[in-house]
């Protein structure tokens, strides 16, 4: 490809046009979290607020919507009790002192406790591509289990569903030996009552160590299709964990991302985000060659990621 201003001539001769930076935030000085509050319904939600740069500010403003953590407690209960975020300084990805986003569940509410960043409500508008550094805790193995009980074993970071036919949700899984992997999907559980549950396709990846206690940085792409295109992509460190090819798409469009979330069947868990950026299109071609539809690694534990 040859690249003219804002497009790419391919070898064909036809134009493409190159992907727009939609958003770009380190957590750096002028960003900062409101204390939660309760909607209309009792839901916790918390907003990021600010900016770090000319560009872009936060809350995020992806496909008509804004983004919000997502405090899922009963409102009832105090959230603090059982959710926290907050943004630290604390020794970065580069070895400098950053400030980045800093969440965790303290411990598990009845009915479900989760704490993702949501887009909700968005109208999907094509490719999307998110990269941010990431950083588990030391013991996350640990906290997880051994693997060896359903409610133990798991966390997810990364997911988003549709209005009701499609989830794409990325997990770390222990196995019986207490070694993490990486284990991504597509589903059905795109709404509570999603009925029979349908995995439509699973990768796993055993080759690529799960850090603990590391910065390490995560990028996800995807192009949603009916058809052979369809493509989701998730990388670690540039490394490719999975690159699934061929229909991810039924009918129904996106309308939730949670672009990071806390979530696990084992708590205390936490994590740190930081130099979050997100573009309409894959903005390099690091990962342009077409890789099989096999997973990386035998799949061990199929359909038991429907968390």
């Amino acid at each position: 490809m040859v690249s003219q201003g804002n497009c790419e001539t391919t070898l064909s001769g036809t134009s493409k046009k190159m992907p727009t930076l939609l958003f770009k935030s380190g957590f750096e000085k002028g960003v900062y979290l409101v204390s939660p509050w309760k909607d209309e319904d009792g839901c916790w939600y918390q907003d990021i607020q600010g900016s770090d740069n000319k560009k872009f500010s936060w809350p995020i403003t992806l496909w008509g919507s804004r983004g919000t953590f997502q405090v899922l407690v009963d409102h009832r209960r105090n959230s603090k009790e059982y959710i926290q975020n907050k943004i630290v300084t604390i020794e970065g990805h580069d070895g400098k002192q950053t400030r980045a986003m800093f969440s965790k569940i303290i411990k598990a509410d009845k009915g479900w406790t989760q704490d993702p960043y949501l887009i909700d409500d968005a109208k999907e508008d094509g490719d999307l591509y998110v990269k941010y550094w990431l950083k588990f805790p030391a013991n996350l193995s640990k906290v997880l289990g051994d693997g060896s009980n359903d409610d133990d074993g798991w966390c997810t970071f990364f997911e988003w569903k549709t209005a009701g036919d499609y989830r794409v949700a990325a997990y770390v899984y222990v196995d019986d030996k207490g070694k993490p992997y990486w284990y991504v999907h597509g589903d059905n559980v795109a709404k509570d009552n999603y009925g029979k549950y349908k995995e439509f396709w699973a990768e796993e990846n055993h080759s690529i160590p799960v850090p603990e206690g590391k910065w390490f940085s995560v990028e996800f792409f995807w192009h949603r299709s009916t058809r052979d295109d369809g493509r989701f992509l998730w990388a670690l460190n540039g490394k490719i964990v999975a690159d699934h090819h061929g229909p991810n798409k039924i009918s129904k469009p996106i309308n939730r991302i949670m672009l990071f979330t806390v979530y696990s069947g084992k708590y205390p868990l936490s994590q740190y985000v930081d130099d979050i950026e997100i573009w309409n299109g894959l903005p390099h071609n690091n990962f342009t060659e077409a890789t099989p539809n096999n997973a990386p690694d035998k799949l061990q534990r199929k359909g038991l990621g429907h968390r």
